[in-house]
């Protein structure tokens, strides 16, 4: 089983931009020094908590400091974009990291980023897939691009020169026909995950989940996918909070004081999906960000969180990836090192 990290972020609202990137971005290249295979960057255009406002920006960014770990956007909102335009920054990403990039693709999963966009009238998840669409017909096709579905027209049938070399798209790195395509699993009977499954596609089951919520969609995508169990297997990943302490009591001790950076992560995350309706994900009866953090955060010993990692391998085989949520930084030391403890130990 493969292993990540997911920068969401979740921070203070007056974090300072600058700061955070570079933090993230250190972050990134020791987590590729730590034998980590994937880093996933999330992004929102209008939220103060959640600062990366362009997850290929991140990437791009990363390009040629790191060179093996894989990249991924968690995700990019397709709707937000004429076909053409992502198409041609896509390509460009992929390129500038040698084919190291996992695009995870949503619609605007904050109302206030559709808003910006002027789409909150709009079937975004509709046109996100028509998007998606052309795009592979772009990347895939060698034929001249004239593509016109029900929202875009995408061609360059008038303007095309072949010997000026003018209406033609670049490409993905080496002209590669498999980018993996990754959308994120929230809420009980995910309609992304049962899309997912009929398409081959990825999903990236979120940190934000309960035990209970987390088997549904596990269950849901093997039951839709046409792959068998084990390959279905390798087509998810499992974000987690994740708390690594080399004593049990320091995990005990330190996940929900004043000062943890877990405890702020879910506190943050928590006040915003209940505002909105959508704080099932982290199970029944849940009123407050503390009662959260017990439903959803893997904390102990390495041998404790493997054996919370053996109920779902002996329940289900291997996924795909187990992937570590990043928290705000602290000084405390028993935080930092939780990470270099996933990284090393948990199997």
């Amino acid at each position: 089983m493969n292993k990540g990290i997911f920068f969401i972020p979740l921070d203070d609202q007056d974090k300072q931009n600058d700061l955070l990137f570079d933090e993230i971005i250190d972050q990134t290249i020791e987590s590729e020094k730590l034998g980590l295979n994937e880093a996933f960057f999330g992004e929102h255009i209008t939220d103060k908590h959640e600062k990366i406002s362009s997850s290929l920006s991140m990437v791009s960014a990363l390009s040629r400091v790191t060179k093996k770990i894989n990249l991924g956007t968690l995700t990019t909102n397709l709707n937000f974009f004429k076909p053409a335009t992502i198409a041609a920054i896509i390509s460009q990403v992929d390129n500038l990291v040698k084919g190291r990039l996992l695009l995870g693709v949503g619609s605007g999963a904050n109302q206030s980023d559709v808003e910006a966009v002027d789409m909150l009238d709009k079937n975004n998840h509709k046109i996100m897939l028509e998007t998606l669409g052309i795009l592979e017909n772009i990347f895939y096709d060698d034929k001249d691009v004239h593509i016109k579905t029900e929202n875009f027209n995408v061609s360059t049938s008038k303007s095309l020169n072949n010997d000026l070399g003018l209406g033609y798209f670049n490409k993905l790195y080496k002209e590669r026909k498999n980018l993996e395509i990754v959308m994120p699993a929230l809420n009980r009977d995910s309609y992304n995950v049962k899309l997912c499954a009929k398409n081959g596609w990825s999903i990236v089951i979120s940190n934000f989940c309960s035990d209970d919520i987390i088997d549904n969609h596990i269950e849901n995508y093997i039951k839709h996918s046409s792959l068998t169990k084990e390959k279905a297997l390798k087509k998810i990943r499992l974000s987690k909070f994740i708390f690594v302490t080399e004593d049990k009591k320091d995990s005990n001790k330190f996940l929900k004081d004043e000062d943890s950076p877990y405890l702020k992560a879910v506190d943050i995350i928590f006040k915003k999906l209940k505002t909105f309706n959508r704080h099932g994900c982290f199970g029944e009866s849940i009123n407050n960000s503390s009662q959260a953090c017990e439903k959803i955060i893997f904390s102990g010993t390495p041998e404790m969180i493997n054996k919370k990692m053996d109920y779902y391998k002996s329940k289900y085989g291997d996924f795909l990836s187990l992937v570590y949520v990043d928290v705000p930084k602290v000084s405390n030391d028993i935080y930092k090192n939780s990470l270099t403890l996933f990284a090393k130990h948990v199997k």
